[in-house]
């Protein structure tokens, strides 16, 4: 039997362009949980090209903004005879949509119930649904089969998860529906493992760069969601002489303890949403019991004085925003010499809550899933006009990350974190310069 599992190419927008580019983690767990009689291929259309070519059985892994071309190349696998099956966020959320388009649907986390997956297609018996009644217990995973990405093709060569889940429950993010509101974590010694079978990284690719430490992405929704976890998982990656990035809340950097051990253990650059600096944006988004906007200057303070570089992300078409939020987020940026800004459009995920509110108000204009990629207008906003939201945004790239303004950024922030940062960030800025031309 032979099984392949496909990354749909990302079609549009943000995502779509990025050289940071970084192989599919679902589907190497997904490959992982199949029967080691089955043959298993993993394509990633983002790297290379779909030939469409003879196998017995697909699984098509999708988002939103990629669910289109799912559609597209799961009704060609079934015109060649091929069993299809999708799973992800986007068919969990509609599966009846989904199944015009598949032999199958996994809804949920597909870890522990694959097997039965394979089992059925071989008996002949495959169901139209398969429902993943308990999220699955992260402590049983079976090792990762890293074998089968293509490490040559990517930038990110290593991503790895300690954790699902995340409680912060935003209003405009799909993840807590998918994986719950619960933080669910991988055994320490498992994390350690795997990042001990690791080679090299992103560092290759950036000119005076020590090769011989591995750099580690973790895809994590808030690696430091749960302190308690956190402080025992940093501590055992010290020795481990790597450097990592992840995505994490304002909270590390007001825990002075933990922050701390995130340096040690190799904590060099965080994600983090801002989301919006004004207070009652972050209410409208159910994050303002977490996020205070008059902390921000000094949370970014505290993480520059350690040496942790930062990508803030920002999100525009709230209710509050009026024509101003533009520049005056921009400007902010420049004041706290951010180094690195995503600029998103408020995006009505299906089966968030701000799907439901936009469409029970009757302001979403758009169900093109193609559009749905956080860079394009799909509802219209209280305080401006769609064009006006998507103007905004388009010029907040240009004007943030024109040449001149990122060399400056850059240069200003050398004596703080350091040169070996400078290749880096800039490549990583002159990446969104392309995007935003």
């Amino acid at each position: 039997m032979k099984l392949t599992l496909i990354c749909p190419k990302w079609q549009k927008g943000l995502w779509s362009v990025r050289f940071f580019s970084m192989p599919s983690l679902g589907l190497v767990c997904i490959a992982s949980a199949t029967p080691d009689d089955v043959e298993v291929e993993i394509i990633d259309e983002n790297i290379e090209e779909l030939h469409f070519e003879e196998t017995d059985i697909v699984g098509i892994s999708t988002m939103t903004p990629t669910a289109h071309r799912a559609y597209e190349i799961a009704d060609k696998y079934r015109g060649l005879g091929s069993k299809v099956i999708l799973g992800g966020i986007h068919p969990s959320i509609l599966p009846q949509e989904a199944i015009e388009h598949a032999d199958g649907v996994v809804i949920g986390e597909a870890d522990e119930i694959w097997p039965q997956v394979i089992q059925d297609f071989a008996r002949n018996k495959l169901q139209r649904f398969y429902i993943a009644e308990q999220r699955p217990d992260l402590s049983k995973l079976p090792s990762f089969r890293r074998d089968l990405i293509r490490r040559n093709k990517y930038f990110v060569k290593n991503p790895a998860q300690t954790s699902r889940g995340c409680p912060v429950n935003c209003d405009f993010c799909s993840v807590s529906r998918f994986n719950g509101t619960r933080v669910r974590h991988r055994p320490i010694k498992d994390v350690v493992h795997e990042i001990e079978g690791m080679e090299g990284g992103m560092t290759q690719y950036v000119p005076f760069a020590d090769h011989n430490i591995t750099d580690v992405l973790f895809v994590d929704d808030n690696i430091a969601a749960d302190p308690k976890y956190s402080r025992e998982l940093f501590k055992a990656l010290k020795p481990l002489n790597i450097r990592w990035a992840s995505q994490t809340s304002i909270l590390l950097a007001k825990d002075s303890e933990l922050l701390q051990l995130a340096v040690e253990s190799g904590c060099r650059i965080v994600f983090i949403g801002f989301e919006s600096l004004r207070q009652d944006a972050l209410k409208e988004v159910h994050k303002d019991y977490l996020y205070r906007t008059e902390e921000y200057r000094e949370v970014i303070k505290v993480l520059h004085d350690h040496r942790i570089a930062i990508e803030a992300a920002f999100i525009f078409g709230l209710d509050s925003d009026d024509k101003d939020v533009f520049k005056r987020t921009v400007d902010f940026c420049y004041e706290t010499n951010i180094q690195v800004a995503q600029f998103t459009i408020l995006t009505p995920f299906p089966g968030t809550a701000s799907y439901k509110r936009l469409e029970k108000e009757g302001r979403i204009i758009s169900r093109d899933w193609r559009m749905y990629d956080a860079f394009h207008t799909v509802f219209r906003p209280l305080q401006m006009l769609p064009e006006e939201l998507q103007e905004g945004v388009e010029k907040a790239y240009k004007e943030f990350y024109s040449l001149k303004s990122s060399a400056k950024r850059i240069a200003c922030m050398m004596p703080k974190l350091g040169p070996q940062y400078a290749p880096l960030l800039g490549l990583i800025n002159y990446d969104f310069y392309r995007f935003a031309i």
